[in-house]
């Protein structure tokens, strides 16, 4: 007897046997019960999710002699015939997708059901039909005659023209949990004899993606060639990487440096390790020390808050990896940016400090501000709401546009050349710039200081990559939207702005503001 591939023969012939798609199985079992059966279904979902399995059950339960419950009987003449059932038309739009194809369905709807009560179009991959085979078929699929049935699939909705998708019945096929995919592996295996450890169940349910074709494939694949199968069988031939691998790094990650996590994220690069797989791989783990921090569950170093922002940053890459050349760079460069963040690792985060333009800022708490001197003494030697000013005094948009257009390029420059600073600027933003001055914005407060207390170390490194002399400041996004505001507001009423000396160090102004302070709160006030 030939040999039949796992997920063939593991195929459902019944809406029960169809796993992890409750929803669509409900609603097509009903449908039948009730005899309320639409002209035309769309089925839409991820590729291994049960949409073609499903159109066949469909099909023939409909024209089941004996259904039951919505299910075919599969007992019946009509189910144990129906792969030779030439009522059932199956038609791959992939290869067959031009209007011709479209042109003799059309012919062929008119004719009555050869031995059936439907005669079922099941069209796959019904997205890479041409315009003119969608044009032709829309009159067809508003008025099919009452004995037709059309079941479209697609892997792709959005490419599938809105007259169409108005003319259907839509159901969806979700991506299917993986704890449901490792549920039926581990029947398949007991059914097959197959002897498989418990990791590698779970690593074949994770690299799948949520498709059960897939990890059927894979399984069969793995069987075909190993008696018993562990882990490292599954990843040495499917390039996936085992949750204690990541755990590993996570903990090199909490407790370590740049240059430790840099060669932890170049091995799993040398180790031919998908990029993507590789992101999806962090942000299933951060998620689940999320959840562990808010259980209050979690025992490590890692912040809920820089967690939090690091999934959204790693998730950003996998909309941006098939325009990147080398999507490890960037992988790099975001998780370095949050490092120093984190309790316990190698690096100075002064976590603690407040931004030295909250204490200079003059507004209507500034009270507030002078207070906050005795919390605080700023490392930063120079006054940023002068860079500001200096920086609005002879801004040009050519000046930005110049910075903006190699900013991506500098920091893969400082990559090289200072990792730590890196670390800073990875999601730092130029948001104007004069000939001499520029503005940087970052969201994080205590980013913004680091880098300004680095000011010295990153501006030198600005004049070796542009060949030009900068003098840089960094500031939060919600100073930045204030400080434009008032420029705008300056401008509309005729004030110029001009350089001033910015040869001032922040010792001197934290001096005049203790005076004021002691004006305001008598003698009893005291820097500590």
């Amino acid at each position: 007897m030939n040999y039949r591939v796992l997920y063939r023969k593991y195929r459902p012939l019944d809406f029960d046997t169809v796993v992890g798609q409750n929803f669509a199985r409900d609603l097509l079992k009903n449908s039948i019960k009730n005899n309320k059966i639409s002209h035309a279904y769309i089925f839409t979902g991820p590729r291994g999710t049960g949409k073609t399995s499903s159109a066949k059950i469909f099909a023939r339960a409909i024209n089941c002699l004996n259904p039951r419950d919505g299910n075919p009987c599969n007992e019946c003449e009509m189910c144990k015939n129906f792969n030779t059932n030439p009522d059932i038309i199956e038609l791959d739009a992939a290869s067959n997708n031009g209007v011709d194809e479209i042109r003799e369905i059309i012919n062929n709807v008119k004719l009555a059901p050869s031995t059936s009560k439907y005669k079922v179009y099941i069209i796959d991959e019904v997205h890479m039909l041409s315009t003119s085979a969608f044009n032709a078929l829309l009159l067809t699929l508003e008025e099919p005659p009452s004995n037709v049935v059309f079941i479209l699939a697609t892997t792709d909705i959005q490419n599938v023209p809105i007259t169409v998708l108005s003319r259907c019945q839509r159901v969806d096929f979700k991506l299917i949990d993986s704890k449901v995919i490792k549920s039926r592996l581990k029947y398949i295996c007991g059914e097959e004899n197959i002897s498989i450890s418990e990791d590698s169940l779970d690593e074949i349910s994770s690299i799948s993606n949520g498709g059960l074709r897939d990890a059927l494939s894979i399984l069969d694949q793995l069987s075909s060639s190993k008696n018993n199968i562990d882990v490292n069988d599954v990843i040495a031939s499917f390039g996936g990487i085992s949750k204690k691998r990541i755990e590993k790094f996570v903990k090199i990650y909490e407790t370590n440096g740049v240059n430790d996590v840099v060669n932890e994220i170049n091995g799993f690069k040398q180790d031919g390790i998908d990029a993507k797989l590789l992101i999806q791989n962090l942000i299933s783990y951060f998620k689940d020390v999320l959840i562990k921090i808010k259980n209050n569950e979690y025992n490590g170093n890692l912040n809920f808050d820089n967690i939090y922002n690091l999934i959204f940053s790693l998730n950003s890459i996998l909309t941006d990896i098939k325009y990147t050349a080398n999507s490890y760079d960037l992988i790099i460069i975001t998780l370095i940016k949050y490092l120093n963040y984190f309790p316990g690792n190698n690096l100075n985060t002064n976590k603690d400090n407040l931004s030295n333009s909250k204490i200079l800022e003059k507004n209507d708490n500034f009270e507030e501000n002078i207070k906050s001197i005795s919390e605080v003494r700023s490392n930063i030697k120079f006054d940023i709401n002068i860079r500001i000013n200096n920086t609005f005094a002879n801004a040009k948009k050519e000046f930005l546009n110049n910075i903006k257009s190699k900013w991506n390029d500098f920091i893969i420059y400082e990559s090289n050349a200072n990792k730590t600073l890196l670390s800073y600027i990875a999601d730092t933003m130029v948001v104007a710039a004069s000939d001499k001055y520029a503005i940087l914005t970052n969201d994080i407060d205590s980013t913004n200081n680091l880098i300004n207390e680095n000011i010295e170390s990153l501006e030198k490194d600005f004049k070796i990559f542009f060949n030009s002399n900068y003098k840089l400041v960094s500031i939060s996004s919600k100073k930045w939207d204030i400080e434009k505001e008032k420029y705008v507001k300056n401008i509309k009423s005729g004030f110029n702005y001009s350089l001033i000396d910015d040869n001032i160090v922040i010792e001197e102004n934290i001096s005049e503001l203790e005076k004021l302070a002691t004006e305001i709160f008598g003698n009893n006030f005291e820097v500590k």
